[in-house]
């Protein structure tokens, strides 16, 4: 009895790191309009976001990368996470559970997503600036195994929080953003905050790099846990 509680053990601490490498790392008023588009909480963080994503592109296609298409579902998936930021900021959602089951709670199955967050920063140019200028989330911007990106943005008493979901999956839809369709904003807004912008502006990214034969080690793993009773996609869910 001991030797089996032992091997589960193993097995569970396998499982557990074997998620975080997969995952690694953090509702709202987003949903999915009539037409299909991502609905955020007024125009000007529509705007917003339509401007996040036609810099990406242009960011993109200034180091020789294909352009990404804005994704309706990553899109909900990131207002989601800009809600959950304003009052806990972390690549882990408030509920304890991994920053991505914001896309898999939708039913999207990556094999590949990164996430950027951020709050503070007061505009468009202002976030993409500091994303650029940091390693993690520049890399997460111009990574070339990504087709998709999502664009979420809050605001609460004056300060905004910015997320940015990038995916390679199956079954999305989207359209190109380029600076031209996007709607420029001259709209400025309070910071009110008794700390300095650079104290209370902070940005953190996380993202996953699967190896080409993800699924095939997940359907290894799944079958190995079936063996102790354990459901892997329980787990994930």
């Amino acid at each position: 009895m001991k030797r089996t509680l032992s091997k589960i053990a193993i097995y569970l601490l396998f499982v557990l790191t074997f998620i975080g490498a997969v995952f690694s790392t953090t509702y709202p008023y987003s949903f999915i309009t009539a037409n299909g588009a991502a609905e955020y909480e007024g125009d000007v963080q529509r705007n917003y976001a339509m401007e996040v994503a036609a810099i990406v592109n242009r960011e993109r296609a200034a180091n020789g990368l294909p352009v990404l298409k804005y994704s309706y579902e990553l899109s909900k998936a990131a207002n989601t996470r800009a809600k959950e930021i304003q009052s806990y900021f972390s690549h882990t959602r408030p509920d304890g559970r991994s920053c991505f089951t914001a896309v898999t709670d939708m039913g999207i199955r990556y094999r590949y997503i990164g996430e950027n967050i951020a709050y503070g920063q007061r505009s468009p140019v202002e976030v993409m600036n500091g994303w650029m200028n940091s390693p993690g989330h520049r890399a997460n911007i111009l990574s070339p195994n990504v087709e998709y990106m999502g664009i979420g943005v809050a605001q609460r008493n004056g300060v905004y929080d910015w997320t940015q979901f990038f995916a390679s999956a199956d079954g999305l839809t989207g359209e190109v953003i380029t600076s031209d369709e996007a709607v420029q904003t001259t709209v400025t807004t309070a910071f009110t905050s008794t700390e300095t912008t650079a104290v209370a502006t902070s940005v953190t990214s996380s993202g996953t790099k699967p190896c080409p034969n993800y699924n095939f080690k997940l359907d290894i793993l799944r079958e190995l846990l079936k063996k102790y009773g354990i459901d892997l996609d329980e787990l994930l869910r």
